[in-house]
């Protein structure tokens, strides 16, 4: 009964371009063996090189686990040449006869690679581990171990590629240059100079009061002086407090920089076979609540790889140790307390636990903090205190050239992307065992490799059924462009508010972190394409309810050969350890420009105007009409009493001189309207429709949205599915 009124609307379509708008691989579980390399040693340091496979215990998570193979590997020479390890009767490698899936063949465990990393020095800083890299690593010649060498300033910089070439090694260290005076050691200098200050002034105030007890002439003389102090004394407080804002702040810039090179690194590492190591130079990596996920991705891709960090605290001897700064800090504070129990006044303008709290920040905050958490996880040692790495050198040299391999296989075989954690223990007496921590347990695709904060969305695909902790949207488009004839954007929404944030209440901040991955699959199954982004969401507290009404849109463009994929997309939050996944096809039509092609039929959910739009937009930029940037509805239903039209998009393609377009629509597979389409005039070799569709008459439900183009010699059909609702 309403297809006659459906008809007639049909027939008011409008296109006219954008002013209308205005109005892998499978997954395989084969490779279960985990890898574990452990260094021991005995109370007084020194490598112990005779132990058995009966000397080691491995436990996960608290769980006894078995050693299916055991390796005892020894070199000839580490970093510096001719410092090679020796002991009475040096051990050789020993593979065991049966070594299961996912050991490691002998050739690899011979292999060793290295990575000096310069980490933001200031000249004195830089000095210091320049001199100590240069004392040990010698003039000329080649060493088995591979050597690469790369600063941080911000971003990663490569000054010397993995090389056996010492003289090159050399040359590359002398080339790093120091990125200044540290801004944390100028704001420390300031703050110490104002607290100096103010100390000062509290103590005229109080001679001035004890001078004017009792004697009002006294009084009435120093009440300018006393009213000039507390002015000044409120202006200190003021900047203090600045100060101790800007630290937190930079703390946080430059703890990103440093872990996006940590990564960068950590990766280049990860193709080389056989013991893998970083010796990072870094005047401090402090843990902060923002950063504290950073560092645990940090440490987790290390793990992952296998790879040891050995981190030295470049500033040497410190002039001012972090001791010394948190007792200044708590006799600050408790100076502060005492003035204000004696005065009954406060010119700090914040609570008294903040003073408490800032204490509590020097200790957990300490600039070592992180780096300590850095080289214990995964399986190093941190130097500090010391301008002596000399003795720091050679030991990261022994436990290259000498240390056991363990693998096992988890008893846990639920590879939930939990994180689960390592325990290898010697059973001799007084022996200390050195390995990572733990790892994620994830099982990745046969031969494929994955960024660090793509691990624990990658995870979600082995659990079964597919997680949908959250509400996401996914979709595919194809726009076969005759210049990107495989042209595949890709997009995915996910809403702020299903999000879990961090809340640090003291500092008045918020924090979250969402990783969103769409891998395609072949036919057969095979990967073909990963797209990934992390992000991380920052930002005052005060701000919270705003993040939270907010939305996140991924998108990508992937050029792909024709053919039928499976699109999996996956979004991760971090903070709550929970994502969901989204799995749907996507068909990419068959290459050739002298043929009419067709886009995806694109539902528009809303439409802004660029002033900006990039300068291909009127070439290959799918979304793009004109300056106007189209976003795309991703299967969200319509709610009919927020819009009474439903704008849709696509784009015809090849030789569109006279082409014509027809529009239909389906209900259940049955056409209950159909209409021709008028087109708006070609630009070059493609045609862009923008037209609206008025729903007000239909009734909600589930409809299909049928385009079909021909130019008399070649017709092309798409189709588009929307859902209708009241409200």
């Amino acid at each position: 009964m309403r297809k006659a009124p459906v008809v007639a609307a049909f027939a008011l379509l409008v296109a006219t371009g954008p002013d209308a708008q205005s109005r892998q691989q499978p997954i395989v579980s084969s490779a279960t063996a985990i890898l574990v390399d452990v260094v021991v040693r005995d109370r007084h340091g020194r490598p112990i090189t005779d132990l058995t496979a009966d000397d080691f215990r491995v436990f996960e998570d608290g769980v006894a686990q078995t050693v299916d193979s055991f390796t005892r590997v020894s070199r000839g020479t580490g970093i510096g040449i001719g410092v090679a390890f020796r002991s009475p009767s040096p051990p050789i490698a020993v593979a065991p006869s049966a070594r299961p899936e996912g050991g490691v063949p002998q050739s690899a465990q011979d292999e060793a690679t290295t990575a000096f990393v310069f980490d933001h020095l200031t000249a004195e800083s830089l000095r210091l581990a320049q001199r100590a890299t240069l004392d040990y690593v010698p003039k000329n010649g080649d060493s088995a171990v591979k050597v690469g060498v790369f600063a941080t300033d911000p971003g990663v910089r490569v000054l010397q590629r993995y090389t056996t070439d010492r003289a090159l090694v050399r040359r590359a260290v002398e080339r790093v240059v120091p990125s200044g005076t540290s801004a944390a050691d100028q704001q420390a200098d300031r703050a110490e100079e104002l607290m100096t200050r103010r100390r000062e002034l509290q103590r005229q105030g109080d001679a001035a009061a004890s001078q004017a007890t009792g004697n009002s002439a006294v009084v009435a003389q120093n009440a300018s002086g006393f009213g000039i102090r507390d002015a000044e004394l409120r202006l200190i407080q003021s900047e203090l407090n600045m100060l101790r804002s800007f630290d937190s702040l930079d703390r946080d810039v430059r703890g990103h920089d440093t872990t996006l090179a940590l990564l960068a690194v950590i990766e280049s590492l990860s193709f080389h076979p056989g013991r893998k190591t970083i010796v990072f130079f870094s005047e401090g990596l402090p843990a902060s609540p923002v950063l504290s996920t950073r560092l645990d991705r940090v440490i987790e891709a290390a793990n992952r790889s296998n790879i040891t960090a050995y981190v030295v605290d470049a500033h040497g001897l410190r002039a001012a140790s972090t001791t010394t700064a948190m007792r200044k800090e708590m006799q600050d504070f408790v100076d502060e307390r005492f003035r204000q129990l004696a005065s009954a006044s406060d010119h700090t303008n914040q609570p008294l636990t903040m003073g408490f709290e800032r204490v509590e920040d020097t200790m957990r905050l300490d600039s070592r903090t992180g780096l300590a958490r850095l080289a214990e996880d995964t399986g190093g040692f941190l130097v500090d205190g010391t301008n002596n790495l000399r003795d720091a050198f050679r030991r990261i040299d022994e436990d290259s050239q000498f240390h056991y391999l363990l693998t096992y296989s988890p008893t846990d075989t639920n590879f939930d992307g939990k994180f689960r954690r390592i325990d290898v223990r010697a059973t001799r007496p007084g022996a200390r065992t050195f390995s990572r921590r733990g790892y994620r347990a994830v099982r990745m695709p046969a031969g494929a490799r994955a960024g660090s904060h793509e691990t624990a969305a990658l995870a979600l695909l082995a659990v079964s059924p597919l997680p949908n902790a959250f509400p996401i949207t996914a979709t595919g488009f194809s726009f076969p462009h005759p210049l990107r004839a495989g042209l595949t954007p890709v997009v995915v929404r996910v809403g702020t508010g299903a999000l879990r944030f961090d809340v640090d209440a003291r500092r008045g901040v918020y924090a979250g972190q969402l990783t969103v991955l769409v891998r395609l699959r072949d036919e057969r199954g095979l990967e073909v394409d990963k797209v990934s982004q992390q992000y991380l969401l920052a930002g005052d507290a005060a701000d919270l309810a705003a993040a939270k009404s907010g939305e996140i849109l991924f998108y990508r463009e992937i050029d792909l050969p024709p053919g039928v994929y499976t699109m999996e997309a996956m979004a991760f939050d971090a903070i709550a350890q929970r994502g969901s996944v989204r799995v749907s096809t996507l068909t990419v039509p068959p290459a050739d420009p002298s043929v009419l092609a067709l886009s995806s039929i694109v539902v528009v959910r809303r439409a802004e105007e660029v002033s900006d739009a990039p300068s291909d937009a009127a070439t290959t930029a799918p979304f793009f009409v004109g300056r106007t940037l189209l976003y795309p509805n991703l299967g969200e239903p319509i709610l009919k009493s927020e819009a009474r039209e439903l704008p849709f998009f696509f784009t015809v393609y090849g030789n569109v001189a006279g082409v014509k377009a027809s529009v239909q629509l389906l209900r259940h597979g049955t056409p209950i309207a159909d209409a021709p389409l008028p087109l708006p005039p070609a630009t070059g070799t493609r045609v862009q429709h923008v037209g609206r569709l008025p729903i007000d008459m239909l009734p909600p439900g589930t409809y299909e949205l049928r385009i079909r183009v021909s130019d008399g010699r070649h017709d092309a059909t798409r189709a588009v599915y929307f859902t209708l609702r009241e409200s």
